[in-house]
């Protein structure tokens, strides 16, 4: 037997199929159960992720290589909600043609290109034949978040 169903039990029906919506699509249920963890860009967990996992679990974090964690590398399953999960900044890449381009070598080593971590100072010299055109202090610098400011000689 088919009976329509009331107003009342129309929005109370709304109301809970909302409320699991909003629960589903940010990872949450009514234990406080979380969904998988949040992916970080260049990392990973260091386990295979769960479809759930019980309130207080935590997940690890590490980064591909030559990216730098940045944040905690655990996160906590709290309310059902993950916490903050960390970053993986960038390397520097020092290759053949940026020092070319500003007539530069590094200074202690023959490699044409280098991967270097951010927070890695780099130290580089005039090729043979040229002078530095940029000051001094320019030739020792630091990869910032896969960023670097390349002295320049002539």
């Amino acid at each position: 037997m088919n009976m329509p169903l009331r107003m009342s039990n129309k929005l109370l029906l709304l109301n809970v199929i909302l409320t699991l919506w909003v629960c589903c699509a940010h990872g949450q249920d009514s234990q406080g159960r979380c969904g998988p963890p949040p992916p970080v860009d260049n990392g990973d967990t260091t386990s295979f992720p769960l479809p759930q996992y019980p309130p207080g679990s935590a997940v690890e974090y590490q980064c591909q290589a030559y990216y730098v964690l940045q944040g905690d590398r655990y996160i906590v399953c709290r309310n059902g909600e993950w916490s903050e999960p960390p970053k993986c900044l960038d390397p520097c890449v020092i290759s053949e043609e940026m020092m070319k381009q500003h007539n530069i070598q590094l200074k202690w080593r023959d490699d044409k290109k280098i991967y270097t971590r951010t927070d890695d100072t780099i130290e580089f010299t005039c090729k043979r034949g040229y002078r530095p055109k940029t000051p001094n202090h320019t030739f020792r610098t630091t990869c910032q978040k896969g960023k670097l400011v390349y002295p320049h000689c002539e």
